[in-house]
């Protein structure tokens, strides 16, 4: 009885769908989302992508030779980069030191962010649509080509775009505090709580009628 050939389709390639259909899914309807959830999302599934696709089995490509089929179309590429820059606003542009034009630079350059994610999504998207036709004639050239650019250039921009959602994430969590903070702070002052550590109007003059004795707030 001859043994059934196994399947292309192992663990790693589907774990590697489930992680890259979720990228895709938050990047494709990101105008329906808020700044904070989709910051706080995607810095959770950059992480993941990047170690499912270091997972995926090793195939040889060659752009010449080897043939996989396109699904992300420009116009696709574009709509992402542009509603993901819209998202985001100022804060999309970052400046880094991983960027293959350092070698004529002294300096940091500038990046956006959108645009590295629409370079993932190119070769993410492209890889999911022959993992979704089941094709796997065609699968080893398609797993080819997406390892063969994740080494070229778009691991890094995934790491480069990784640093700087975090760095967006780490000032709106620490940027609330401070501004709850600040809140708390003028809302003691307008009830006359005083803090020991407050420094406000210690210049102003006590006043010898308003009857306080050892805790003092006049003008506090």
């Amino acid at each position: 009885m001859e043994e059934k050939e196994q399947s292309l389709f192992t663990s790693e390639v589907i774990d590697f769908a489930r992680v890259g259909v979720d990228f895709a899914t938050l990047t494709e309807q990101n105008r329906n989302a808020s700044y904070p959830d989709f910051i706080d999302k995607m810095t959770k599934i950059l992480p993941l992508l990047y170690i499912q696709t270091k997972l995926l089995p090793e195939y040889s490509y060659d752009s010449e030779t080897d043939y996989a089929p396109v699904y992300v179309t420009e116009e696709s590429y574009d709509n992402i980069r542009s509603s993901t820059e819209a998202l985001l606003g100022q804060n999309d542009t970052f400046l880094t030191t991983q960027h293959e034009d350092m070698q004529y630079s002294d300096t940091p350059i500038g990046c956006s962010i959108a645009e590295c994610l629409a370079d993932i999504y190119q070769q993410v998207g492209d890889l999911l649509g022959t993992i979704r036709e089941q094709d796997e004639m065609l699968l080893p050239s398609a797993i080819g080509r997406c390892l063969f650019y994740f080494h070229q250039y778009w691991g890094q921009r995934l790491t480069a775009a990784l640093g700087a959602l975090h760095s967006l994430c780490c000032l709106q969590v620490f940027g609330d505090e401070e501004e709850d903070c600040q809140e708390n702070h003028i809302h003691e002052h307008e009830h006359g709580y005083h803090d020991d550590n407050c420094s406000c109007h210690h210049d102003n003059e006590h006043k010898d009628d308003c009857g306080c004795e050892d805790h003092c707030h006049c003008n506090c």
